[in-house]
């Protein structure tokens, strides 16, 4: 069984058709690296770094959550929740 995080995060990347539903470090980090609308910033660069640690059991899963959505803060992402 997948391991996810207790709550998913749902956003509206510009270049995606529809939401995208989030509930692993793993989706976090790809959407970050492939389809985020900017590759630059603190929270950012935080939450790249996070989402890939945690994908890869060196980092918590919860405070990955919490850097992705510093991430979508910064770059204005529109979240549902």
């Amino acid at each position: 069984m997948i391991e996810t995080w207790k709550e998913c995060v749902i956003i509206q990347l510009p270049d995606l058709d529809g939401v995208q539903i989030v509930w692993t470090p793993a989706r976090a980090a790809s959407l970050l690296g492939e389809s985020w609308p900017v590759d630059h910033g603190q929270a950012f660069t935080e939450a790249l770094n996070k989402c890939t640690d945690a994908m890869l059991g060196t980092y918590p899963w919860e405070q990955a959550r919490a850097a992705f959505i510093e991430a979508i803060t910064e770059a204005k992402i529109r979240k549902f929740q």
